[in-house]
């Protein structure tokens, strides 16, 4: 089936390229590829128009200013000819060429409609592996305490966000989160666990920078957990942090 990969990117000259690459040369073939950039100025357009010529009819691409990463997720959604729909940001690449393969594969099953794996981190300046992340061990019930599988490696049916909706664009970094919250905790939706290590991210993005991993990220946490009507308190989020995954 069609899976649609979404690259949200602004001023990756220096990664796109790896981004894009790792994207044509999945084995799985049929793939509906957007780059939405946000109006970079660093070069990135020269490197992605590249691309576009090396391969021809391949790659979509919308260049022009945005309010954020998840107005670019949705600006890709709208547009998604893909059954399924996922994302890989312009600093990451995925780990190996059949990961969309295996995605393809665990949703041919049609009452499997959300999907996540692992991801790892690795330096940009030495290319070291800094931390893996991994959702086996994930329970719905850990959102709760501001827990969630890594974004990068969701996949959701199309049909998702026409029933539940898109991305909220007034989060900096935590739409990912409240998205989680409102299909799994609001919705009931099962995610199934694909054990598999699918993106390459590389740290340095703004969800990785450190005054956000520690204030945005629980402001955004506490927030959206409010709004989806689930009990929360300064202490439930600052629980996970004690959290250690089996």
């Amino acid at each position: 089936m069609k899976i649609t990969v979404i690259t949200a990117t602004r001023n990756n000259a220096k990664t796109i390229s790896h981004t894009v690459d790792s994207v044509m040369r999945q084995t799985h073939d049929d793939i509906d590829y957007i780059i939405i950039d946000g109006a970079s100025t660093d070069g990135s357009m020269e490197v992605i128009a590249d691309k576009q010529r090396q391969y021809p009819g391949r790659i979509r691409v919308i260049s022009e200013p945005d309010n954020g990463v998840y107005q670019a997720i949705n600006k890709g959604i709208r547009i998604a000819r893909g059954e399924i729909i996922g994302t890989l940001h312009g600093n990451d690449r995925f780990t190996s060429p059949d990961i969309l393969h295996h995605v393809n594969r665990e949703m041919a099953d049609k009452a499997t409609e959300m999907i996540y794996g692992d991801v790892h981190y690795i330096s940009p300046r030495s290319n070291r592996v800094t931390r893996h992340y991994s959702s086996a061990d994930f329970t719905p019930e850990l959102l709760k305490m501001g827990i969630a599988p890594p974004h990068p490696s969701l996949y959701l049916r199309k049909g998702i966000f026409s029933r539940y909706g898109l991305y909220k664009e007034d989060y900096l970094i935590g739409a990912d989160f409240d998205m989680f919250l409102r299909l799994m905790i609001v919705n009931g939706i099962k995610g199934k666990h694909l054990p598999l290590d699918m993106v390459t991210m590389t740290t340095g993005g703004l969800s990785t920078r450190l005054f956000h991993r520690i204030f945005t990220n629980n402001r955004e946490k506490y927030r959206a957990l409010k709004e989806n009507s689930v009990p929360v308190s300064g202490f439930s989020l600052l629980k996970r942090y004690l959290y250690t995954p089996k």
